[in-house]
């Protein structure tokens, strides 16, 4: 589809999908009120809207409240950051203290969550062993423990990232994935995060949208051949070059 052919169709499908149609009374003891100024102002999405939470900090500083403020005003979904390197710098010393404090604040403003990533291997943390087996073994603790202890709070994750093609990143996550194989690797962390938390609404996640994402999905289901996946997250890479 070219891009004028989906410019040119935004105001039907806004329309159609995006605006309904409501009858408001306003009565006083029962009785309708009549000829009087009325304004209404949405004040909730009926779908998720929102962006990425990173910039949430720990401080009182005004562009923070701002932040916030606005945050709060305009979305109502926010995605957290779960990345390996950052959220445990040390081993088993990870940040859960700072996520408790913007789920909590998430939580208190009526703004849903996602978690993003759990298993990516863009980078690793400094602490990794060089043992394949061990760093599964981690991984798939870290998987484990994250969803257990959000529960409740964080429902949506983003369980694996970008596993079309996990081989451009040298590191010894990527190692590991090739141990295990591509699939495998995926299928194991899937079946631990439903494991944890059978509830929760879980995702595969790539930028690419071409067959071999396909053969990924395809690949991503249990015994029975059921899907292991509740949604299939599609995200783009424009700062690489535009779609």
């Amino acid at each position: 589809m070219k891009t004028e052919e989906i410019i040119g169709g935004a105001e039907e499908r806004i329309a159609r999908f995006r605006m309904g149609e409501a009858r408001i009374r306003i009565t006083k003891g029962g009785e309708p009120l009549r000829r009087l100024p009325v304004r209404i102002k949405q004040i909730r999405h009926d779908f998720k809207f929102g962006c990425n939470i990173f910039l949430w900090r720990d401080v009182e500083a005004d562009w923070q409240m701002e932040y916030r403020r606005r945050f709060a005003e305009l979305l109502n979904y926010a995605t957290l950051p779960f990345y390996w390197p950052y959220f445990e710098p040390e081993r088993g010393k990870p940040l859960y203290d700072y996520i408790d404090k913007v789920a909590d604040w998430c939580l208190k403003n009526g703004v849903e969550m996602k978690g993003h990533p759990l298993v990516w291997n863009y980078s690793a943390p400094r602490w990794l062993p060089n043992d394949p087996d061990e760093i599964k073994r981690l991984s798939d603790e870290r998987v484990r423990e994250i969803v257990s202890r959000y529960k409740g709070r964080i429902e949506i994750w983003d369980v694996v990232n970008e596993a079309t093609d996990p081989w451009r990143f040298d590191n010894p996550i990527t190692e590991t994935w090739r141990r295990f194989g591509q699939i495998e690797f995926a299928v194991q962390a899937f079946k631990v995060a439903r494991e944890a938390n059978p509830d929760a609404t879980l995702l595969i996640n790539d930028y690419r949208t071409d067959p071999a994402y396909e053969r990924v999905i395809e690949g991503l289901i249990d015994e029975e051949g059921k899907p292991l996946y509740d949604a299939i997250g599609i995200q783009s890479h424009m700062h690489g070059g535009v779609w």
